[in-house]
């Protein structure tokens, strides 16, 4: 079927053509609100590229991925010499003796992809960022700059990007989620109510935000003080009453580690745990983006309500539990189901509400609970 852009469309699709042909500018960024088509334009754009080289899709997720993938092949945009999948999985390989148990990952040598789409661009670390660009070949970095900046070390790509796509489509202002946004957005207030089957907002917290299967779902808010308490509870309302973290449980990377590459932000699940030289558990902890971390956790991080330095970290990784997380940590993380607690903090700007409670809402992908006044 023959996808018809919109003007806004086909002004970003011109724009990445233009720079694709000019040669002089090695990134592009594209942004993007919720709803404008940005995949869509891609999949179109690499459709009517004459004789197009491998193009490597690529997310900081491996559910992202999965995401990005099922689109690409829906627009028929998929080449058999394509890449899709985890930005980790294109740019590095296992460097490892057989003897050694901690994984080693080491920057490939090069890559099959000729041209690079980086989706959730404002995700990827300094130290991604700048493994992806020595490949030298041309990356379309594409996000949403209508989210929050990022924070950390992690570039803001999205701050002023090349392109912009602002335009909602019609059909996709009948998503619920994609109506709220853009309240949120626009407005920074979303009445009370029922905007979907599926996507609500209420004041009831005794009830509502536990409806949702708690070990698939995003937990939301503004403050670290919420976010301890969510973990305790979603923890204690799964039946784990173990202080340490058990097989199936939810935790977050909280400092970036180049020797496991595992960075700042990725989410994933715990496989195993063993004592180790305190002050440390053993882990093998499977990533979102499918990097298997196997190696020393730090035990004094998890419960805290601020991330320790380096020096208290005597050499461990930092993760904490990852079931309820600050919108700020969940930046460039989608889940199908979340609950959203609207907490602003007294020196927000408007401004920076908006961009809070639009980059909340937008984390889910099908079911959305938001919990407010």
């Amino acid at each position: 079927m023959k996808i018809i852009l919109t003007p806004d469309q086909e002004r970003a699709q011109e724009a990445i053509f233009a720079w694709l042909r000019g040669g002089s500018k090695q990134v592009l960024t594209l942004g993007g609100f919720a709803g404008t088509g940005k995949t869509t334009v891609i999949a179109e754009t690499a459709n009517r590229l004459s004789g197009r080289p491998p193009i490597g899709f690529c997310c900081y997720t491996g559910k992202a991925a999965d995401v990005l993938r099922s689109k690409i092949m829906a627009a028929d945009a998929l080449q058999e010499n394509d890449y899709v999948g985890t930005i980790h999985g294109l740019i590095y390989e296992l460097d490892q003796d057989e003897s050694e148990k901690t994984p080693r990952w080491r920057k490939r040598e090069r890559i099959r992809p000729a041209l690079l789409v980086v989706d959730e661009a404002s995700m990827v670390s300094n130290d991604i960022w700048h493994d992806l660009c020595s490949f030298a070949v041309p990356i379309l970095a594409v996000g949403d700059h209508g989210q929050l900046p990022p924070v950390g070390d992690r570039y803001n790509l999205m701050e002023n990007p090349d392109v912009r796509l602002e335009t909602i489509h019609r059909q996709a202002q009948e998503s619920p989620i994609v109506r709220i946004s853009m309240m949120a957005r626009l407005d920074g207030r979303i009445p009370l109510g029922r905007y979907g089957p599926s996507v609500v907002k209420t004041q009831d917290t005794a009830d509502a935000p536990w409806k949702l299967p708690l070990a698939k779902t995003l937990f939301l808010c503004g403050r670290n003080k919420t976010r301890l308490s969510l973990n305790a509870e979603i923890r204690r309302r799964l039946d784990i009453d173990s202080p340490s973290p058990v097989r199936g449980d939810r935790v977050i990377c909280l400092r970036n580690s180049r020797k496991h590459k595992v960075f700042n932000g990725m989410l994933g699940s715990v496989e195993s745990l063993a004592p180790s030289d305190a002050p440390f558990w053993s882990a093998e902890i499977l990533m979102d983006s499918d990097i298997r971390f196997d190696g020393n956790i730090l035990r004094a991080q998890f419960g805290l309500d601020r991330t320790l330095d380096f020096e208290e970290a005597q050499g461990g990784c930092l993760f904490d539990w990852g079931y309820a997380l600050t919108v700020h940590k969940a930046q460039g993380s989608e889940s199908p189901q979340v609950v959203l607690f609207e907490e602003r903090f007294s020196q927000m700007s408007d401004d920076e509400w908006r961009r809070w409670l639009y980059t909340g809402v937008t984390r889910a992908s099908h079911s959305l609970v938001i919990i407010g006044s």
